[in-house]
């Protein structure tokens, strides 16, 4: 037994080679021998003689500070032979020895502050240490926080992991984990598992989410997608490339195009984060390797990351970047379908829906310092021709890639619940009022692109902005959602938006006390009309927002935060076989109702609203395709116009049944029967077939069949 034993510690201290002044340490190689002894005896793997570790005298230069008395990285440890403090060069070397002993034992799966902790406890250094007293709470938050990001631990983090492992122990098995410190130091376990956002890439809105869109995280290598943008001069289909494959010594090459001004504009609806704060004081030219890396979503000097996001404020950071520069990011449609790429080597079946929907792809991996993987994005954005959608996925303790396995089951759901064919509208604003009447203000950072024809697209960061308008009889201010086209001239301004947040805008308008069955039958027939209504002006492609479309004056206010309601897609369905069988192109509504009315317009007025000097009769015709039209007789000629043109232009509650001249009073007489035009969907109809137990389905076949 006794020669057995003496063989083994043999075997042991062959595992061990020294170096330089630490050969003349014996002591050390007892204790190195005694510190292999009982880890086999725990279980663990350790040295052997044919994969030894070794050991050198530190060197108190660079990174090993004076505050270092050991350090380790796989098969070498570097000891400080007089270390400052009463442990020993002893102690120090039996803390690297558990590292090295966890590394070949638990293949690095071990978080960084557990295999520190584990090499505190076995180390025996804590009883050389006084500790007394409570931990305080600004302790354990820093000590979390190096735990939440993966980084190494530093002297103040160092000393609270000690108090830790002090006051709970240390499992002795290999690889267990302390799970009383694991709760201390974890994060809200709500917070984990697979989140995502899906918004409008017009509108900025929200459209769908599920999971933790609070806690921020650092967002990897997605934080290539602003940088990219940043970039003044940059070849686009190279640059894609470079994205698909995340190449960061290619994306850094082309640093000296960066502009610093552009990145923070970006970044800047992520607020207290200090790498778009530090732009308007630094000088980026001239900086090391360590600053450009973050750039592109890598750690700082310190261990930590200077830019973290929430899922909302991710979104919003990656829309303004791919409006900015839509041409420079349609190669990440090519991420997963040519060698390299990120999502080169996920399974082409849950690649496949990627294809489908013509996306574009971006994956963003943070991994702690020993490269395990702590939080993994997954950017999202279709069709790539010309995007509507943008999302963002994300799972922690994966990498980026490996959220397609779970979102691409999502993004099959959404493939039918969110088509392209229903993610815009063109709404033109303030149609009926001068441009000088109104001006735009930024809610947030905007920023201006020019469009081929000379037309301008201006976007916010936030994806809002405010109009203030003098025009009498206008709202006085509104908040719209999304893009803001002009012409050339700056007269007609169109807003590009997504469905749902103008149909919420225009019942807002047109039915706000309708509920029920009856709002969901108008709310279709409102986002059908308006993602196929560009044809009723053919000169800016777009809707008007008065009673000749549908009335649309944004919101009363800022609104932010709160989603659209959603329209039921089996409606919308419903409508488009209505329109191919009636071929119809506008459905047509209105409030309806059987109550008469009657208005009296004087001559002048009248005259004035026509901008003609004397209107000598009026006459209304119903022609044979069922319109109505208004004959207008001057003293020179005449002039046939819509009735709903007509109606609009006098504020007439709806298209007139009978026109009469009063000349005793120099006034026009005009009187009909409800609100709106008397075609298609009756909103007080509608109420009434609700009440009377009738789905939105009925409601919208009774109107239009």
């Amino acid at each position: 037994m006794g020669f057995f034993r003496k063989a083994m510690l043999l075997e042991a201290g062959a595992a061990i080679l020294f170096f330089g002044s630490l050969i003349a340490r014996p002591e050390l190689a007892r204790d190195g021998d005694s510190a292999l002894s009982e880890l086999q005896s725990l279980g663990y793997r350790t040295p052997s003689p044919s994969e030894p570790v070794r050991v050198y005298p530190a060197k108190t230069g660079s990174a090993f500070s004076a505050a270092h008395a050991g350090g380790w990285h796989p098969g070498v440890i570097s000891l400080r032979e007089d270390p400052t403090g009463s442990s020993g060069p002893g102690i120090y070397l039996r803390h690297e020895l558990m590292h090295e002993a966890s590394y070949r034992t638990c293949a690095g799966r071990l978080p960084l502050w557990a295999e520190e902790a584990a090499a505190i406890s076995f180390s025996g250094e804590l009883k050389t240490q006084s500790i007394s007293g409570p931990m305080a709470e600004s302790e354990l938050d820093h000590l979390r926080e190096k735990v939440r990001v993966g980084a190494g631990l530093d002297a103040a983090s160092y000393g609270a992991l000690s108090k830790l492992v002090s006051s709970h122990g240390w499992p002795s098995e290999p690889c267990a984990v302390s799970r009383e410190m694991e709760k201390l130091l974890r994060s809200d376990p709500a917070r984990s598992g697979f989140s995502y956002i899906l918004i409008s890439l017009l509108s900025g809105e929200l459209l769908d989410a599920k999971g933790d869109l609070k806690t921020r995280y650092p967002p990897g290598s997605l934080l290539k997608i602003p940088y990219a943008a940043s970039l003044l001069d940059a070849g686009d289909a190279a640059v894609g490339e470079e994205l698909c494959a995340s190449d960061t010594i290619k994306l850094l090459n082309r640093k000296r195009s960066f502009s610093p001004e552009q990145f923070r504009f970006l970044t800047a609806i992520v607020k207290d984060a200090p790498l778009v704060d530090s732009l308007g004081t630094q000088e980026v030219s001239g900086k090391d390797d360590h600053f450009w890396h973050q750039f592109i979503g890598e750690r700082s000097q310190e261990g930590g990351f200077p830019f973290e996001a929430n899922l909302k404020e991710l979104s919003l950071v990656l829309r303004a970047s791919l409006l900015l520069k839509p041409e420079r990011f349609r190669g990440l449609s090519k991420n997963g379908f040519i060698p390299g790429s990120t999502l080169y080597h996920e399974p082409e079946q849950q690649k496949a829906i990627l294809k489908r929907l013509h996306a574009m792809c971006k994956t963003g991996t943070v991994s702690d310092e020993r490269g395990n993987p702590l939080v993994g994005h997954l950017m999202v954005a279709w069709p790539q021709e010309d995007p509507v959608f943008l999302a963002i996925f994300r799972g922690n303790g994966g990498n980026g890639a490996s959220n397609i396995r779970l979102a691409s089951d999502v993004l099959h759901a959404w493939s039918s619940r969110y088509a392209p064919a229903y993610g815009r509208v063109r709404v033109r604003l303030l149609t009926l009022t001068p441009r000088t009447s109104w001006e735009i203000q930024d809610a947030c950072p905007s920023l201006e692109r020019q469009e081929p024809g000379g037309r301008s697209v201006r976007f916010s960061t936030c994806g809002r902005f405010k109009i203030v308008s003098s025009a009498r009889g206008s709202r006085s201010e509104r908040w719209v959602s999304g893009l803001l086209q002009s012409a050339s001239d700056g007269n007609a301004v169109v807003l590009q938006t997504d469905p749902e947040t103008y149909a919420d805008a225009v019942l807002s308008s047109e039915a706000q006390d309708l509920q029920g069955e009856a709002k969901k039958a108008l709310r279709a027939a409102i986002v059908w009309n308006g993602v196929h209504g560009g044809h009723r002006h053919p000169d800016t492609q777009s809707l008007c927002d008065s009673t000749h479309c549908m009335v649309f004056q944004g919101r009363a206010s800022d609104g932010s935060g709160k989603p659209p309601a959603k329209t039921d897609l089996s409606l919308l369905k419903l409508l488009d076989e209505v329109a191919a069988q009636k071929k119809l192109d506008w459905l047509a509504f209105s409030e309806g109702g059987v109550q008469g009315w009657e208005k009296q317009i004087p001559f002048r007025d009248l005259n004035a609203l026509v901008n003609e000097s004397a209107v000598l009769e009026l006459r209304r015709e119903r022609t044979r395709s069922g319109e109505i039209v208004i004959h207008l007789m001057y003293p020179e000629t005449e002039e046939s116009i819509p009735c709903e043109v007509f109606r609009g232009k006098l504020k007439l509650p709806s298209c007139p049944e009978s026109i009469q001249c009063d000349a005793a009073t120099g006034t026009w007489i005009f009187q009909g029967i409800g609100k709106g035009h008397g075609q298609g969907l009756s909103v007080d109809k509608a109420r009434t077939l609700a009440k009377l137990g009738n789905n939105a389905s009925a409601i919208l076949r009774d109107a239009y069949k």
